[in-house]
């Protein structure tokens, strides 16, 4: 088992990529390019971290896009997930949904601290081969999951014995 590698930023060659991939699949699916939505990708793709869609509001407006409506961000990220820019992810927090940056990462899972709501992003091959041989001997193919555990941190521990 390791820990993920901290997400970091595309760079400008990596966010060309994906911006790219955007405007290719934009267009498959027959529909019109948009400055909007190109921003809110870059601002999605440039988040390090995870993010709800009212923080992705606020960094597409920080970055000159003033005028951009929640409903437009609401609309466009099911696009980018589609796309494979960004997904879904901390499904459990009940804080609201989260996304953050899926184009050239790694996959990986998340361990949260129950109490402080740290987040420690993890890679654990043993549990990828188990729930592929978990599907399979169901009777599916995976093609993608949300892998979420929740404990108490060390930071945390001391206090929650007491």
């Amino acid at each position: 088992m390791r820990r993920a590698s901290h997400p970091s930023l595309l760079g400008p060659e990596g966010l060309n990529r994906a911006l790219e991939h955007l405007r290719a699949f934009v267009r498959r699916k027959g529909l019109k390019s948009s400055l909007v939505r190109e921003s809110v990708a870059r601002a999605a793709l440039e988040h390090v971290g995870h993010f709800t869609a009212e923080e992705l509001v606020r960094s597409v407006r920080e970055r000159g896009v003033e005028d951009v409506h929640p409903a437009t961000v609401y609309r466009v990220l099911p696009l980018l997930v589609e796309a494979e820019l960004i997904h879904q992810t901390l499904v459990s927090g009940g804080e609201g949904q989260r996304y953050e940056r899926a184009f050239e990462r790694e996959h990986h899972d998340h361990i949260i601290c129950s109490s402080c709501g740290k987040v420690v992003e993890f890679h654990f091959e043993a549990i990828e081969l188990l729930q592929n041989d978990v599907a399979e001997s169901l009777g599916f193919r995976l093609t993608g999951h949300i892998h979420e555990l929740f404990g108490v941190c060390s930071t945390c521990e001391p206090v929650a014995r007491t």
